[in-house]
């Protein structure tokens, strides 16, 4: 097998995994808008539904074109996202892992948009009161980490000249 493939049923398995047992976890275990303090100060567990999209935008959209863009988005990106894996040559391992991260996520948080037509939040990250991130899961996580990477690889392949050799 490929490492490319290896790379994104390995990684995003784990993330997946990852990802539906802490939604589970808290889903059963805290009663919704409660927390727990995992690190004091800085990481807490804690029970929140976000119908809107990240950072809870579209929260006051129709319920149609909510529904549209919370499922049809993400089943685009994942496609466009497997289209442009398959491309990748199987050293272009700094692009198949920031994409595995996107694509994972992006299926991980779709799951629950099917299962309770909303996405759960189970992190609330803030540190003494100086500042404090919206709640997020680690779908978003993910996404967000995979973003990273793709920004970063851009600007080593830049700083490089090789734009052609992710």
């Amino acid at each position: 097998m490929k490492r490319k493939y290896l790379t994104l049923f390995s990684l995003s398995g784990f993330i997946l995994s990852l990802d539906q047992l802490t939604k589970h976890f808290v889903h059963s275990s805290l009663s919704l808008g409660e927390s727990r303090d995992l690190i004091p100060g800085l990481v807490a567990l804690t029970h929140a539904r976000n119908s809107g999209f990240a950072l809870g935008l579209l929260q006051k959209a129709p319920a149609s074109l909510q529904e549209v863009f919370f499922i049809g988005v993400p089943v685009f990106a994942a496609i466009l996202i497997v289209l442009i894996f398959i491309k990748l040559r199987d050293d272009q391992m700094r692009t198949s892992v920031a994409l595995t991260t996107i694509l994972a996520g992006a299926v991980g948080n779709l799951i629950d948009r099917v299962r309770y037509g909303y996405v759960l939040d189970v992190v609330d990250i803030h540190w003494m009161g100086a500042f404090h991130l919206p709640k997020a899961n680690i779908a978003d996580l993910s996404i967000v980490t995979g973003i990273v990477l793709m920004f970063l690889n851009t600007l080593h392949q830049e700083k490089h000249g090789k734009l052609s050799q992710t």
